[in-house]
């Protein structure tokens, strides 16, 4: 299994299989091509457990839960730049024993999560972590025994792997045009209701899902934007609002798709959620 480097998510859930591969392909060298490369340093250090930006967090000294200070501890190291790599991989274990507080904390971190940063959460009982935890990873899965799957906010699905790439013609230009609209132009985002109402439900998931993962790069992109900008730039401030506010609705969504709404009516409640005044 394989990650596509333009397509790798902020925080997955997983069990303990995908987990050594997916940490892997977080601090893996080959940045233009399919990761893990397992032929890099990075990967070399990692398939021996002596990478210092895979980070593990676990229960300690055999109690039942990840408490709430531990959670409080990687907040506050989530921010230092990786020592080597890209990016840092946070491993955590047994994700399903953090109790509701640390939940809770563990939630103000995937919300704006650090550029730097990937979160593996790491469970054999996925609902066992809070919805809104949940609604912020991409959920991978195993199914037919070997096909690996992602699956998104409200329960999107798309291949992982070498078919992680291959999407209906011409979604990834919606996607993209979706997404710029959404800060403003409702011209451009009711054109791209009348596009997404066309899809079929396949299609319609992945749409979602891929919407998603971009609303959220946006999000960390601004984010570092944010930190150098001047505190009187309103302009900045009204994008974030209009991605977080997406991101709310993209997930809304996904749950109504879930509940057999129609592609057509999810699609005008897209529209009237997004556009502006």
């Amino acid at each position: 299994m394989s990650f596509n480097s333009l397509r790798l998510s902020h925080a997955y859930i997983t069990d303990v299989s995908f987990v050594e591969t997916l940490a892997m392909a977080v601090v893996c060298s080959a940045r233009d091509a399919a990761r893990p490369c397992k032929n890099c340093a990075d990967c070399d250090k990692a398939s021996r457990h002596i990478h210092p930006d895979i980070i593990t967090v676990e229960r300690l000294d055999n109690k039942l839960i990840i408490s709430v200070d531990q959670i409080r501890a990687l907040k506050q190291d989530v921010y230092i730049l990786p020592n080597e790599a890209m990016q840092k991989a946070y491993i955590v274990k047994d994700a399903d024993s953090m109790n509701t507080n640390a939940q809770n904390a563990f939630l103000q971190i995937l919300e704006e999560p650090p550029a730097h940063t990937v979160f593996v959460l790491c469970t054999d009982n996925p609902m066992a972590l809070l919805p809104t935890v949940r609604s912020r990873c991409v959920e991978l899965k195993s199914i037919s025994g070997a096909e690996v799957v992602a699956v998104g906010a409200g329960g999107a699905v798309v291949a992982v792997g070498e078919s992680d790439d291959v999407l209906p013609e011409g979604l990834a230009e919606l996607t993209g045009d979706f997404v710029e609209a959404l800060t403003g132009d409702n011209v451009k985002l009711m054109e791209c209701m009348f596009r997404i109402d066309k899809l079929d439900r396949h299609a319609f998931q992945s749409f979602l899902s891929q919407a998603r993962e971009q609303v959220v790069l946006a999000l960390r992109e601004s984010s570092g934007d944010a930190s150098s900008a001047n505190s009187t730039d309103f302009s900045n401030f009204s994008k974030r609002e209009a991605l977080i506010q997406a991101d709310e609705i993209l997930t809304k969504a996904g749950e109504m798709l879930d509940l057999n709404v129609s592609a057509g009516h999810i699609a005008g409640f897209i529209c009237a959620s997004c556009v502006k005044p």
